[in-house]
């Protein structure tokens, strides 16, 4: 899902902003950028999963530790980014009430699932035990808005030599706006390949 989320969403900034869009590192970075986070994502399902079954409450969660391990995931990521005339500077301040709200958006939906997931069910019979159609697509928008959220302070993080930096920072806020709108209907489509043809509303 992450993988067709960033290429919808690249597509679509992309016929908005015509010069940024025939510049090859920004789909190197957005194929690395997605790669961290699919990597994150298991990260964090594969604690929360380990923690259910040790019968650890949800609540008990030490997210701040789970919050330190993705910035290790995100420190191999900026020493493998090999693009000529970019760098960052990573404010973690700037976003890690976001991030940790993620983790924990992420992490209760492992447990709800697991709670109602006999060993003979399929993933999708337990989506449906645990969530209606409506339900399921709205934890999905809200773990996806709030990646969107940190993508747009990260985004502003990039640094450029010359004059494209005041590009980089209007074509931030395209990628963001691009990426919020293709949200709902990624969401909506996941959410219909799971419940089938039921009525999936916003």
């Amino acid at each position: 899902m992450m993988y067709s989320f960033s290429q919808q969403s690249l597509k679509r900034a992309g016929n908005r902003s015509m010069l940024l869009s025939t510049l090859p590192f920004f789909s190197s970075y957005l194929d690395a950028n997605v790669k961290k986070e699919v990597d994150k994502d298991r990260l964090i399902i594969e604690t929360a999963a380990r923690e259910f079954t040790a019968g650890r409450p949800v609540c008990d969660l030490d997210l701040e530790d789970i919050f330190d391990k993705t910035k290790e995931i995100d420190k191999t990521f900026l020493n493998n980014l090999i693009i000529p005339s970019l760098s960052f500077h990573v404010r973690y301040s700037e976003f890690a009430d976001i991030r940790i709200q993620r983790i924990w958006l992420i992490s209760k939906m492992v447990y709800t699932l697991l709670a109602k997931w006999p060993d003979t069910a399929s993933f999708d019979d337990a989506v449906k035990t645990a969530y209606s159609d409506k339900r399921f697509k709205e934890r999905l928008a809200d773990i996806l808005h709030l990646y969107n959220e940190e993508t747009l302070i990260l985004s502003k993080s990039i640094r450029l030599f010359g004059p494209l930096n005041k590009v980089v920072g209007s074509y931030a806020e395209i990628m963001y706006q691009a990426m919020e709108e293709i949200t709902d209907a990624i969401t909506g489509h996941y959410t219909k390949k799971i419940y089938g043809d039921e009525t999936v509303y916003a």
